[in-house]
């Protein structure tokens, strides 16, 4: 067997350094006949080359059509994030702003439910009965301050049976920053593959990012 791979590595050696080979024998690419790829029977060489090729050609294809999907998906999110930053910008009280986050982001981002809880103190006192300002256990603002990017994957200890009207199988958990962690923002799904570990979280940090501009003009 050790001399067999011998000469089969002397073999390839030398049509390495001498491609004329080929050229100077042409034929004998069409007399060797190999067993096709793509079911029984045999084909020549040259056509086994051009399967080859054909066969990466469409594997490219399909890669490209999933990047395009992607880039459109990707586009449609961003659009849909400008489109809640301009809502937000346009919004003229605290109460808006809520309903926003109550409504608009799970019509738009196809949310089971959403959560916002602000530890931050309101500017307006009478905005402190509201349900976002409910209190929050010591364990969860520092488990959420604590976080260095959004949360993604299934609920963890932390999450309260208040946050959600239903129990969600996987969540994004936003801190929201201003000059320190004032609250965060949950994001609830009833798909349990929608949020998960290692996912991409521009987008959701995105949304942290605007909707924490917005609320400061409402806390301090």
């Amino acid at each position: 067997m050790q001399d067999d791979h011998i000469k089969d590595q002397d073999i390839k050696n030398y049509l390495k350094n001498h491609p004329e080979f080929f050229e100077e024998n042409a034929s004998l690419l069409a007399e060797i006949q190999l067993p096709s790829p793509h079911g029984s029977g045999t084909i020549s060489l040259a056509e086994r080359q051009q399967l080859a090729q054909r066969d990466k050609i469409d594997a490219l294809k399909e890669r490209f059509a999933e990047l395009v999907i992607i880039a459109q998906e990707n586009d449609a999110i961003a659009n849909k994030i400008h489109a809640l930053n301009v809502e937000l910008h346009k919004a003229k009280n605290f109460d808006e702003i809520e309903q926003l986050v109550t409504d608009l982001l799970p019509e738009h981002f196809d949310l089971s439910d959403t959560c916002l809880r602000i530890w931050a103190n309101p500017l307006d006192a009478s905005t402190h009965a509201h349900l976002v300002f409910s209190p929050i256990s010591e364990a969860a603002k520092t488990w959420i301050t604590a976080q260095s990017r959004p949360y993604c994957g299934k609920p963890p200890v932390i999450v309260s049976e208040d946050w959600f009207i239903e129990p969600a199988a996987s969540v994004a958990i936003v801190p929201l920053q201003l000059a320190q962690t004032i609250g965060f923002l949950a994001l609830a799904s009833d798909d349990e593959n929608r949020f998960f570990d290692e996912m991409g979280t521009d987008f959701v940090s995105r949304i942290g990012e605007i909707l924490s501009a917005a609320l400061s003009r409402y806390v301090e």
